[in-house]
């Protein structure tokens, strides 16, 4: 069962928020992944970097297997690098507007400027999936259930394994942003009819 208590704690701010929901609806909808090389490489050079500053307790979070791939890691590394890439994309693609600026425009906005942040965001948060993951082995039914809910059933592109979990982690964001149900499911479906997730 999906775990939501998530959206009920206050959090310090919108990074901390999205790094735990990212952490936890991975967690909730992958059984099993394998990273892409460029992630096991950013991994890696993190922790020989932790490492010259004396910290060797990095290994309990991240275990690599004897190819150098990562075969153990902490959802909440996962959450953090999502979170992290996702504030610095979406900076940037508003033009280097504080993070607290785009939120409240989110918040407090049009309609349009609303369904511009989804979308901005689905995108975002798809790509970024896609970097991270080579393979997602997920659970059947939540991508059954999801798909129906989303108008996705005949959908027949491989990437479903990282559009769920693209919109369960908006899913979370619109509701703690207090962003309408349907400006979400309308964004995803017109982005999904451009091709642009």
């Amino acid at each position: 069962m999906r775990d939501r208590k998530h959206l009920d704690k206050t959090y310090k701010s919108f990074n901390q928020f999205l790094s735990i929901a990212c952490a936890r609806e991975l967690e909730y909808f992958i059984l099993d992944s394998k990273f892409t090389s460029a992630f096991n490489y950013r991994m890696k050079k993190m922790i020989d970097e932790v490492r010259e500053k004396g910290k060797d307790d990095v290994e309990f979070s991240i275990i690599f297997n004897t190819e150098g791939e990562i075969a153990l890691i902490d959802a909440d590394i996962i959450g953090n690098f999502i979170s992290n890439n996702y504030i610095i994309s979406i900076q940037k693609y508003y033009k280097d507007a504080p993070l607290k600026k785009i939120i409240t425009e989110a918040i407090n906005g049009s309609e349009k400027s609303k369904r511009d942040f989804v979308a901005i965001s689905c995108s975002i948060l798809y790509k970024t999936l896609e970097n991270l993951y080579k393979d997602i082995k997920y659970k059947k039914e939540s991508a059954i259930k999801y798909s129906i809910q989303y108008g996705l059933q005949n959908y027949k592109r491989r990437d479903l394994s990282i559009i769920i979990p693209t919109l369960l982690i908006m899913e979370d964001i619109c509701e703690y942003l207090s962003i309408e149900e349907n400006i979400l499911r309308d964004s995803i479906n017109m982005m999904i009819s451009w091709r642009k997730i």
